[in-house]
């Protein structure tokens, strides 16, 4: 199993004002590398920050991502939790949890399951509960696997709760997305997901999310990342901000 310690060197954020979208990327945390002996993969990251200059800002990320792969099965469970808070005002607080089962038709062809609950009380989200299912089909991949692009389809079911006195919502929605993965060479990798999720038969209520990260290795250990994201979320209270996006950067260690 292969661990790694995620050192945040320098954190721009700009928000209104959440710290991630609601859309997992999925695609981004697949483990690669995989070989036919080892079948356990996974890692702990973690970053703490503490900054008082008028008022105390506290940031925390912490992640934990174990996967299972013996073809024609794979299981992936992720979960996630971040906290920005300065003097007493939380301006992020977010977790998720995410299990995701795949099974290979052919070459090119997946069927996915899926479950995941999470909660953002910065978006009057108080918890979102979903369970999904549908195929993935591997568009192109180049003869010496670095230059990827898949796309997918699904349906899904969501369940909101948001928090009081605004009541539940549930819909059945179509979730769409496309993947690619790019590296030109061993030390520079850039992947991209977006996802487009309308309600089945109400096609003004979705949610837009797209993801780029972009990974140069500068030793064989130590890697620099960055990291975009940018939502749209249609099924959100008035009240809470339904346009999202965020830029992170830092340094990857793996032991």
């Amino acid at each position: 199993m292969k661990r790694h310690l995620c050192i945040p060197v320098f954190f721009l954020l700009v928000f209104s004002p959440a710290l991630r979208s609601q859309v997992v990327n999925i695609e981004e945390q697949r483990i690669t590398g995989t070989n036919d002996t080892t079948h356990w993969y996974g890692h702990l990251r973690g970053g703490l920050s503490l900054v008082k200059v008028k008022q105390q800002s506290l940031q925390l990320h912490g992640q934990v991502k174990v996967q299972y792969k013996a073809d024609p099965h794979l299981t992936l469970l992720l979960m996630n939790v971040n906290l920005l808070r300065a003097g007493n005002k939380d301006f992020a607080r977010q977790a998720f949890a995410h299990l995701r089962y795949n099974y290979k038709l052919t070459e090119t062809w997946i069927w996915e399951a899926f479950a995941q609950v999470q909660t953002s009380p910065i978006q009057l989200l108080e918890q979102r509960s979903l369970l999904g299912t549908g195929a993935r089909w591997r568009l192109l991949k180049s003869k010496d696997g670095r230059q990827r692009i898949y796309l997918g389809a699904a349906w899904l079911w969501e369940q909101n709760r948001f928090m009081e006195p605004l009541g539940r919502s549930s819909w059945h929605r179509s979730s769409n997305y496309i993947s690619s993965t790019f590296r030109p060479n061993k030390k520079i990798a850039l992947i991209q997901t977006t996802y487009w999720q309308p309600v089945l038969g109400l096609i003004r209520n979705y949610r837009l999310s797209s993801e780029w990260l972009l990974k140069l290795e500068m030793t064989n250990k130590l890697s620099f990342t960055l990291d975009f994201e940018y939502s749209i979320d249609k099924n959100l209270p008035e009240a809470a901000p339904a346009e999202t996006y965020a830029w992170r950067n830092g340094l990857s260690w793996q032991l």
